[in-house]
């Protein structure tokens, strides 16, 4: 290799280190915009699930609402408050992380278990409260394994320490290849990720619980994203069941329902924000009407709609994204031209004695 040769692999070099910093920084600005971003839908999660109660009660249902005692009217809503607050526990970095990990090895296992789509723990509640109805649907709030001590703080200044119950678990970085960005995720929810090496170069994991290289962090961004809208479509479909133990409505807002819902699939009748309506077309045997069910589904757009606060965040992790994606051009480009630069002097190596092909 000549002179000039080598000081393009040491620039190189320092475009890959630069690149690396950046996109540890990327990482801790990733991680502070999401605890801000849950810490606003903790607070206005609430405000918003009674609003779209609201309009189901005195828009949509006002005569079945009416009918209702009291007590009934009370208990209702101490338990919808109730499964809120169970929820709202849920919503921390770590948990929506080994969700989406969990979500992930859900559909490549095909597990005949979970085929309806709703969490474990979700599932057997719903069996549970069928059984006694006396109780309200509870979500399971078991503590996942805690990997490690994590400090924000100690990666950047302007953040405060977290409560050990939001400490994420710390994983390790990984190389490029997506199959291993996948088994990545897949052991967070296991609690097998302890740490490792960061590649085939030796260097030290990071304490750090996210990924480092830009790729894994755009891809565990996706993946995190799907675990909030499962999140939240799990506690719609909670408030829809006690919809229907108490009265309100008298028919349950099937999952496959909610799901159609969130893929597009559904006509919403122009239904308020967080409200599902769907008309159904029953055989004329039965009925000459159409049977017309109303549920809830708290979707991740229209909270993001009337929280400005919340889309502000949300524009800052599109920005974010676009971001890594360029680093990530970045980087495949630097690793290539090192690649080349290291085949010909694979070549002179091995041809040095011959004269040399021209570059």
């Amino acid at each position: 290799m000549n002179s000039s040769e080598g000081a393009t692999a040491d620039q190189a070099r320092r475009e890959l280190d630069a690149l690396e910093a950046l996109s540890e920084r990327a990482a801790i600005k990733l991680y502070s915009l999401l605890e801000d971003y849950l810490e606003q839908l903790r607070h206005e999660l609430p405000r918003q699930l009674l609003q779209a109660v609201f309009h189901l009660c005195t828009k949509l249902q006002p005569e079945a609402f009416n009918a209702m005692a009291d007590s009934q009217r009370h208990v209702m809503r101490e338990r919808m408050m109730h499964l809120s607050q169970r929820c709202s526990s849920l919503l921390t970095v770590e948990q929506l992380a080994q969700l989406g990990s969990r979500l992930m090895a859900a559909d490549e296992m095909a597990d005949p278990e979970e085929e309806d789509g709703v969490e474990p723990e979700i599932s057997a509640e719903l069996s549970a409260s069928e059984s006694e109805p006396e109780t309200g649907l509870q979500f399971s709030l078991e503590s996942p394994s805690l990997l490690g001590n994590f400090d924000p703080s100690q990666f950047c200044s302007t953040l405060s320490p977290e409560p050990e119950e939001l400490t994420p678990p710390e994983e390790p970085a990984s190389s490029l290849d997506q199959e291993q960005a996948l088994s990545f995720l897949r052991q967070m929810a296991r609690g097998s990720v302890l740490g490792s090496s960061l590649n085939a170069m030796g260097r030290e994991a990071s304490p750090f619980p996210l990924p480092r290289e830009p790729q894994l962090l755009r891809l565990w961004l996706e993946v995190w994203d799907q675990a909030l809208q499962r999140r939240l479509r799990n506690l719609s479909h909670a408030i829809n069941v006690e919809l229907l133990r108490s009265g309100l409505c008298q028919n349950l807002m099937p999952l496959t329902l909610l799901d159609a819902a969130l893929g597009g699939q559904v006509d919403q009748q122009g239904a308020a924000a967080n409200l599902l309506t769907v008309r159904l077309p029953m055989p004329e045997a039965l009925t000459s009407n159409e049977l017309q069910l109303h549920g809830l589904l708290i979707r991740v757009t229209e909270l993001e709609h009337a929280l400005p606060h919340l889309r502000d965040l949300r524009n800052a992790l599109h920005k974010l994204d676009g971001n890594l994606r360029k680093m990530e051009r970045r980087i495949q480009h630097w690793q290539q031209r090192l690649a080349v630069l290291h085949a010909q002097q694979l070549w002179s190596q091995d041809n040095t004695p011959t004269v040399q092909p021209q570059v």
